[in-house]
């Protein structure tokens, strides 16, 4: 894995400058940075952002190491002994809940210390971790979670179902009329509001409050902005073989592909044990001298073919590219995502645990 420091430094500065001075900008580092790794990405962000968001323990203490002073959010619920092994990155927790809170506070009142914390509601209809507050006996007891003398209140949040326009537009609303009447009589002004994440805060300004959580764009994983934030990974390989086969030969396990006519095809060696999942058999593509060459067989634990057919001059030691650029050609985000038949991120945070990384382009800052 290659991860463009330059990229990531490019697209901080562009979704600092979409979103202008008045927003407070989350930069969430989730998963080690979404494969990209935190040791890589958390340098860029000082200057830049005025929160990083994170999910483990592991993950704010890569933060921590990385030299970030600032302030840390957990963006999503943590357990009892995760909450109170946070206290010494004094992350921010996220509250899920009634029984979460009290969770939350207990651990507080043995440790002697107010934990600060958002609030977590249920406006955008995810039906995932928020209170339900549009009801009386719901809005008492989100309250009440409010007043919690061992809970530093800091931040009302929820998050968006759906990237489209107008479910943001919608949650938004919901949510801008639930967190006012939820704070109404209460420090409001010291509490940030805040459900936008990459696709709602730059598509939907009406969706960006007080603060936005920003995680794909960082990375360049989407197509706001028209197309201005670039694709900070790149995931390589080299050919180790090459070999002929006359029409008519069956490849792979399960004889699963059948040759249509004489082909060469090259071994490429990763696999599903290196998070190429199976569902890109036959489906996805590589990049070999600029030119794009097609997953013929069932993906194995530790090696895959393509067809290079038609690329005569393909031989042993070449670099293929599985995701990113080569030449004038990208396999890009949108590619993986019809390939694998899901979201390009469940495979590439998987890589970022199982293959080798480095950072390549300039260490610029954000700044």
């Amino acid at each position: 894995m290659e991860i463009d420091r330059s990229a990531i430094a490019h697209n901080v500065r562009t979704i600092r400058a979409a979103l202008g001075s008045q927003v407070g900008f989350c930069a969430v580092v989730k998963a080690d940075a979404y494969g990209h790794g935190i040791d890589i990405v958390a340098p860029l962000l000082a200057s830049q952002v005025e929160m990083i968001g994170v999910a483990s323990n592991e993950d704010a203490a890569a933060v921590r190491t990385s030299g970030f002073t600032g302030r840390l959010m957990r963006v999503r619920p943590a357990g009892r002994d995760e909450v109170d092994d946070g206290i010494r990155f004094d992350i921010e927790e996220w509250i899920g809940g009634v029984e979460h809170a009290r969770i939350v506070s207990a651990v507080a009142a043995v440790r002697g210390a107010r934990i600060r914390a958002h609030v977590s509601l249920n406006s955008t209809g995810l039906g995932r971790d928020g209170l339900e507050v549009g009801d009386p006996q719901g809005l008492r007891v989100a309250r009440g979670v409010l007043a919690d003398p061992l809970l530093d209140v800091a931040g009302v949040c929820s998050h968006f179902p759906c990237e489209d326009e107008a479910d943001v537009v919608e949650g938004s609303a919901r949510f801008d009329a639930q967190s006012r009447t939820l704070l109404d009589g209460a420090d409001a002004e010291r509490v940030a509001r805040h459900c936008a994440t990459t696709f709602a805060a730059l598509h939907v300004p009406e969706s960006r409050f007080d603060l936005v959580r920003i995680g794909a764009g960082l990375y360049g994983d989407t197509d706001a902005l028209g197309g201005a934030l670039r694709p900070a990974m790149r995931v390589v390989s080299r050919i180790a073989a090459i070999n002929s086969y006359p029409g008519g030969s069956t490849v792979g396990y399960d004889r699963w592909h059948r040759l249509d006519a004489d082909a060469r095809l090259a071994l490429i060696p990763l696999g599903y044990a290196d998070g190429f999942h199976r569902s890109l058999s036959g489906t996805g593509e590589v990049l070999i001298q600029g030119r794009r060459a097609r997953i013929v067989d069932r993906i194995a634990m530790n090696s895959f073919l393509v067809d290079v057919s038609h690329i005569a001059e393909a031989a042993p030691g070449d670099e293929v590219v599985l995701f990113g650029a080569q030449r004038d050609q990208a396999i890009t985000s949108a590619e993986v995502d019809r390939a694998h038949g899901s979201i390009a991120a469940d495979l590439y945070v998987a890589w970022g645990r199982l293959l080798p990384r480095r950072a390549a382009g300039g260490a610029g800052a954000a700044g």
